[in-house]
């Protein structure tokens, strides 16, 4: 089975030991959305953060950490992280994840293929772009909210603004399950996002689509409603929606978590699901018929039909973080693996014959684990030692995730 997936694929410049409450970072925090100043959470371009500070990017880093180099340089990116994940989980040779991306012809795109080329994609496509590499700077405070932690994101433009619907090959859409993660950040393919997964659904594949802080939205009409595809016509060719709270809210236009996965549905999505970092994680799910060529036909729609209902967080990462603090990681790509499992899930499901009446329930369960597990490892990406590594380790939390359940 052929999982094949696009969009936001990053090289993250991680510094792990930040501190919102100093002086440097309070004079560089947002006021008004959109201003361009840095907001826990969020993502900012550095052009905004340096208009907003009135000073070029490298003395801004001077004022708020002395200038001091990266703690470590990690595959990044809601696309590359979550199919790095699901390749991980997926280690039967009956199934294929591969990755079609970008790259800039610097020593950053230089190491930006060095991390895929460690993960156990079947294959990694990244088209060489005469620019710089794009690169995030994470900026991650372990203590912020009370010693949950929070990260805040830089984003500095280069091969990804570069990357065009044009340079997906053919044989992405030969695949059952297409995945497009973060295609804010990738402008073109986020504009030309509804013919993409149009044409996904026309060969048969099931869609699923995550979302990204969309700053480029932001920073040109602040506080308005966020579109999907130029359009803001892509949800009826969407099998699978997946946000965090924010995302949802600011895409949908709606006030509430609740009124947003109901607008979502009724846009033609099959199903959504909308994280909330400590909060309980919410999905739903439509009935009807989904209509696609190939494989999965014509018929009642991919998911059970599903109310909105709520799923808590993994309660044995939490104790464990408590009682061995010297383990936290930070909160980098929780979302991208919670986003990586439901993708491997969805993949053994579909490979089980499953064309239809899928319980999301269960792909929520493990996903919900995978993202907690990410709190244990600074950067969103984790580095097996050996083929099906993380698997192992990750399933005493699933275990205990669903005794969890159990006992609610």
């Amino acid at each position: 089975m052929n999982i094949h997936g696009t969009g936001c694929g990053i090289l993250d410049c991680i510094y792990a030991d930040e501190d919102f409450s100093g002086p440097g970072y309070r004079t560089a925090m947002s006021g008004t959305t959109g201003d361009g100043g840095l907001t826990p959470g969020r993502l900012v371009f550095s052009s905004a953060l340096e208009r907003f500070m009135g000073k070029p990017y490298d003395e801004v880093m001077a004022l708020l950490n002395g200038g001091k180099t990266p703690d470590t340089r990690n595959l990044g990116g809601p696309s590359a992280v979550s199919l790095a994940h699901a390749a991980q989980m997926l280690a039967d040779a009956a199934f294929a994840v591969r990755y079609y991306g970008v790259r800039g012809s610097d020593e950053t795109g230089d190491a930006l293929e060095e991390k895929f080329s460690a993960l156990p994609f079947a294959d990694v496509r990244l088209l060489r772009k005469d620019c710089p590499n794009s690169r995030v700077d994470v900026l991650s405070d372990p203590r912020y909210d009370n010693g949950s932690g929070e990260r805040t994101f830089v984003y500095r433009k280069g091969s990804l603004d570069e990357f065009y619907p044009a340079d997906l090959t053919e044989d992405f859409f030969d695949a059952a399950l297409a995945a497009f993660g973060g295609t804010a950040l990738t402008p073109h393919l986020h504009d030309g996002l509804t013919p993409l997964l149009k044409k996904a659904r026309r060969r048969g594949a099931v869609t699923e689509v995550n979302l990204v802080y969309d700053y480029r939205s932001e920073l040109e009409s602040p506080g308005q409603k966020w579109r999907l595809g130029i359009q803001d016509d892509a949800y009826s060719y969407i099998d699978l929606l997946l946000a965090d709270q924010e995302e949802a809210l600011k895409t949908s236009g709606k006030p509430t978590v609740r009124e947003a996965a109901a607008w979502f549905l009724e846009q033609g999505c099959g199903a959504a699901v909308i994280t909330r970092g400590r909060q309980p994680l919410l999905f739903c799910a439509a009935s009807g018929t989904t209509q696609r060529a190939g494989a999965f036909g014509v018929g009642r729609g991919l998911f059970q039909k599903a109310d909105l209902t709520a799923l808590p967080v993994c309660e044995k990462v939490n104790q464990e973080l408590a009682a061995c603090p010297e383990r936290r990681g930070d909160t980098t790509g929780c979302g991208d693996n919670f986003t990586g499992q439901v993708i491997a899930g969805l993949a053994e499901a579909l490979a089980a014959g499953q064309e239809s009446g899928i319980d999301l329930r269960e792909i929520c369960i493990p996903a919900a684990a995978a993202g907690g597990f990410c709190c244990f490892t600074v950067g969103g990406t984790y580095y097996e030692k050996e083929r099906g590594e993380k698997r192992r380790l990750l399933e005493p939390y699933i275990s205990a995730y669903r005794s969890q359940l159990a006992r609610t």
